[in-house]
Parts: C-alpha cells; sequence; structure tokens
C-alpha cells in the first residue's frame, strides 16, 4: 500500500463519519423542533434524492476532469453546505417551517454532492494500489467504513442528547473538512484526456457495461437486482416489525439487531484484509459462498423466533455479507477497464436505487397481507435463486474469467 491510498482510506474514514453524524444530528433536530416524523424523515429524502439526480450527470463531469479533482471539489461542496445548513438550523428560532425548504433544497444539493463521491472512490482504488492488493483495499475500506458508520451512529444520539445539536453538527463539519483535506494529497497513474462524445453515448455507457459490454458484469447485474430486491428485509419498518410480532421484543431489540449487524460486518471486513490474498485468488468462488451462506442464514433466521439466535444468526451474516460483496467489488475493478470504472459505478448506484424502490414496495406488501414472517422466506428465495444463477453463469464465463486473471 502506498501513501496515496492512506489519504484515500482516510478520506473515506472521516466523511462516513461526518455524514452519519450530520445526517442523524440534523435529523434529531429537526424532529425536536418541529414534533413531526415525516418531516425530520425528509432529511434522508431530499438527500436520496439529490444523489440519484447525480448518477446521470456524473458520466458526463468524468469524463472531463480527473477523478481526483471530482471528488475534492464534492467534498468541498459538501464542507460549504454543512455550514450554511448548521447557520440556518442556530438561526430558525421558534417558528421552523419557513426555513424547512432551505434545508431540505441545500440537503439535496449536498445528496447530489455525495453522489460524486462514491464512484470517485471506488474507481481510484485500483489506481492507487498493485493489483495484488486490491482486495485487501477493498477490505480495509469496508472494516472501517462500516465501525464509523456504526460509530456515527450509536454514540453519534447520546452526543446530542449529552452535548446538544451545535457542537455534535461543529465536529462533523470539521470531519468534512479532514476529509477534503485528505483528497488533496491523492495522485494517480492516469488521467489522458477522451474524444469528445456525444452526451448521451457517454451517459449510457455504464449502463452498456451493466446489461451488454461485458458478459461478466451481466451476471454481478442479475444478482445485484435479485438480492438487491431482498435486501429489503433489513428496511426500518421491516425489521422493527420482525422483532415485534416474530421476536416479541420491544424497539431496543431492533436497536441491537442493527448492531450486531454492524458488528459482523466489521469483523467480516478485518477478516477478508488478513486473507486477502488467498481471497482475490478465488474471487468468484468467494461471491459464490458468500451468497450461499446468506441466503441459508436467512431462511433460519425467518424460522427462528429465540432473540438471542437471531442476533447470533445477524452477527454470522455480517462477514458472508462482506465475503460477498468484497469479492464482488475487487472482480469488478479487475474484468472492467479502469477508464470506465468511475461510470460503472454511478449506474450501479442508480441501479440500487431503482431497486430499492421496488424492494420497499414488495416487502411492505407481503408484510400486510401475509404476514412479516413471510418477507424472509421470500427473501431467501431470492438469495437461493440468485446463487443458483450464478452457479450456471460462471461456470460458462470460465475461460473468459481467466483470461482475465481471475480465478475460480
Amino acid at each position: 500500500m502506498n501513501k496515496y491510498f492512506y489519504f484515500l482510506w482516510c478520506s473515506i474514514s472521516f466523511g462516513k463519519l461526518a455524514f452519519s453524524l450530520y445526517t442523524m444530528t440534523l435529523t434529531v433536530s429537526l424532529f425536536l423542533l418541529t414534533d413531526s416524523a415525516i418531516l425530520a424523515a425528509f432529511i434522508m429524502l431530499a438527500h436520496a434524492a439529490g444523489k440519484l439526480a447525480s448518477t446521470f450527470v456524473f458520466p458526463l463531469a468524468a469524463e472531463k476532469f480527473p477523478l481526483e479533482k471530482l471528488l475534492a471539489s464534492s467534498l468541498l461542496l459538501q464542507s460549504i453546505l454543512s455550514i450554511i445548513v448548521f447557520g440556518i438550523i442556530q438561526t430558525m428560532g421558534t417558528e421552523p417551517f419557513p426555513a424547512l425548504l432551505e434545508i431540505y433544497l441545500f440537503i439535496s444539493i449536498t445528496g447530489f454532492a455525495d453522489g460524486f463521491a462514491a464512484p470517485c472512490r471506488l474507481a481510484l482504488i485500483p489506481e492507487m494500489v498493485a493489483d495484488g492488493q486490491i482486495g485487501k483495499a477493498n477490505s480495509l475500506i469496508t472494516a472501517a467504513d462500516q465501525s464509523f458508520a456504526l460509530l456515527g451512529w450509536s454514540l453519534g444520539a447520546a452526543a446530542v442528547s449529552y452535548y446538544g445539536s451545535a457542537p455534535v453538527l461543529t465536529a462533523s463539519i470539521v470531519l468534512f473538512c479532514l476529509s477534503f483535506v485528505c483528497s488533496l494529497q491523492f495522485k494517480t497513474k492516469r488521467m489522458t484526456k477522451t474524444q469528445k462524445r456525444p452526451k448521451t453515448e457517454v451517459i449510457k455507457e455504464g449502463w452498456s457495461f451493466l446489461f451488454t459490454a461485458a458478459k461478466q458484469m451481466r451476471t454481478i447485474t442479475m444478482m445485484d437486482l435479485l438480492e438487491g430486491v431482498a435486501s429489503g428485509i433489513w428496511i426500518g419498518a421491516i425489521s422493527l416489525a420482525f422483532v415485534s410480532e416474530v421476536l416479541d421484543e420491544g424497539e431496543e431489540w431492533w436497536g441491537y439487531i442493527n448492531t450486531a449487524y454492524y458488528a459482523g460486518s466489521i469483523a467480516g471486513g478485518v477478516w477478508m484484509a488478513a486473507y486477502a490474498g488467498k481471497m482475490e485468488k478465488h474471487l468468484i468462488r468467494g461471491i459464490l459462498i458468500g451468497s450461499f451462506a446468506i441466503s441459508l442464514l436467512v431462511l433460519i433466521y425467518a424460522m427462528n423466533a429465540t432473540p438471542w439466535l437471531a442476533l447470533a444468526l445477524v452477527v454470522f451474516m455480517g462477514p458472508f455479507y462482506q465475503l460477498r460483496d468484497i469479492c464482488q467489488q475487487t472482480y469488478i475493478q479487475k474484468v472492467v477497464p479502469r477508464d470506465r470504472l468511475s461510470k460503472l459505478y454511478a449506474a450501479k448506484d442508480n441501479l440500487y436505487y431503482l431497486t430499492f424502490a421496488i424492494s420497499v414496495c414488495l416487502t411492505g406488501l407481503i408484510a400486510d397481507t401475509l404476514g412479516v414472517v413471510y418477507v424472509y422466506y421470500f427473501a431467501f428465495f431470492l438469495y437461493f435463486i440468485s446463487f443458483t444463477f450464478a452457479v450456471r453463469a460462471f461456470k460458462k464465463e470460465r475461460v473468459l474469467t481467466a483470461k482475465k486473471g481471475v480465478k475460480c
């Protein structure tokens, strides 16, 4: 690992902690000011809307500017906007409603800027490390990402309760600025100018790699679609309903299960970093093992009604989610041309939001009509279909992956 990767690692870590503290504190602050859960929930909706819009613009920007400059600009804009929103919150007074539209507007612009950050970071990883260290780099970043997300969401609420929203928002602004400063230290191996092309061709490039241009990516995309719909089992309302109706426990157990998932994910990231060398030689096998194990654990989770066993199952799921995701991430970074990675990740983000919307509708419908436990049986079915489809597809592609230096 070189120093540029560690600057990237620090930038991602500071940014993740800043985002979790920032959004959590804003949500709590608006809830206390308005006494409305819906108005507070619009924070995440506005952010998601801005992030979705950015996925259509990012490919055009990536065609003209170096990724490291796009990332630095994104983080600078997020830092400035967080300061503006902080000022609005501090001057809202007892009549917050006139300022709400301004807050939602700036949050959506923040989401738009944040939508540039993730594709840049993921595409920069293979630019900053040697080919044999890509798996380890993904593992280290994933472990840090999950750790700081857990730290922000778990300790943030306590910090707001003890110190108030102003100090916590100030801390998040400082972290945004640190993330920006770290991003200024990047240097990559390439940045060549591309020939001018029609905008529609540029925007469609990432999508073409997801569905048509690369056979390997078609398999990954189909798995993402199936497993993306299945991931609705972790939507807050579904998970909370399962805790209440199946486990027969209070709301605090919803928090325990979320914490257990993060703990398992962190352990999985550390485990993957320790064995990254072996994992990187068998990426397809890692994807398949992770997918199968998740389907099996979700089935057992659906059949179980014992709270402590549910916690243990969620902890065990974490490492297998990380095994699948990190192997998939490394696989993509190896088989997709590097000058197209950022656009592919932008298209993947877009696909994620569309799949998430479908998942919310389907899981809610199943929970209301059949019962929440059937949501988990439905998820098991999708995960298992994803696994069996991948087994057949990757067998056909073994020759192609071998040519790319990726062993099954």
